[in-house]
């Protein structure tokens, strides 16, 4: 008999959490969810997951319990209050782009009644959340890695272990510093391709099979040089990561400079479109 598959727990239903618990569900594992927003949940409760009161419940009845949030500030309110409500044995997987902090305080939390966890954000956006095609940097224990693959498997093509506890937010702050940089450097040169009078079509049919090409290229330079398209990934974001990777860089002591800039751009961007904005907005003129 194959072995039952462990019920899940699952919190963060927005752009990309949505749809990799959309994913959970339809590869069959039994699922529970919570929303501070019960309204976002519907589409999980009619793909077959019930709904839990609280998170305390949830993480009592769930063997293995899926966070993706905003930032370290939710991932630590929701750990302080599941994990001690937890079974012995339950597993925590937080996919959000957090600081190596959240995961000493959660393993050392995780101490008190068994439990375990994982520092395991993912990359990839909203495409690769809805086509199963993102990658996990993980950290933490090999062994309770190796209990939460069938949950990758459902939404991840890629899951490499980091490392010990953190290394797996390390590693995100490390993938965010260099998106950013390439987000930049996106966003200046679709300025300057709009006051050139290159229209997207011309500038993609001409750069994509150049060194500038890639899979941010592909993605953003179109909605930067007309303006508007889907919100996948916001400015507010952008900056609550470019802020998590200056203070690991400054904790490590490297020198600052490129996170000091690139934050005061987004910064700048975020006061003229607000931090709601996608972040084509970094391209925007004025």
């Amino acid at each position: 008999m194959p072995e039952a598959l462990p019920r899940v727990g699952w919190i963060g239903l927005g752009n990309i959490g949505a749809p990799m618990a959309l994913r959970v569900a339809a590869a069959g594992f039994p699922l529970e969810a919570w929303a501070r927003r019960p309204e976002q949940a519907a589409p999980l409760a009619a793909a077959g997951a019930t709904l839990a009161a609280d998170p305390e419940s949830l993480a009592q009845r769930c063997d293995l319990v899926a966070t993706i949030v905003g930032g370290p500030q939710d991932v630590r309110e929701l750990h302080r209050r599941m994990i001690p409500a937890a079974r012995r044995g339950t597993l925590f997987v937080d996919m959000t782009t957090a600081a190596a902090a959240n995961a000493d305080e959660a393993r050392a939390l995780a101490a008190t009644v068994g439990a375990s966890v994982l520092d395991a954000p993912v990359t990839g956006g909203v495409g690769g959340a809805q086509r199963g095609a993102l990658t996990a940097f993980v950290g933490g224990d090999k062994d309770a890695l190796e209990r939460a693959r069938p949950l990758f498997a459902a939404f991840c093509a890629r899951v490499v272990h980091a490392g010990p506890p953190g290394a797996g937010y390390r590693m995100k702050l490390v993938n965010q510093t260099m998106i950013a940089g390439t987000l930049l450097g996106l966003a200046g040169g679709a300025r300057l391709a709009r006051a050139c009078g290159f229209a997207a079509p011309a500038l993609k049919d001409a750069l994509s099979g150049g060194t500038a090409a890639g899979f941010l290229f592909d993605s953003y330079v179109a909605r930067m040089i007309d303006g508007g398209g889907p919100v996948t990934f916001t400015l507010g974001m952008l900056r609550k990561d470019l802020g998590l990777a200056r203070d690991e860089a400054a904790a490590s002591g490297l020198d600052i400079g490129f996170h000091d800039a690139a934050l005061a751009a987004v910064e700048a961007a975020c006061v003229r479109h607000g931090e709601r904005a996608g972040v084509q907005a970094l391209a925007a003129a004025g």
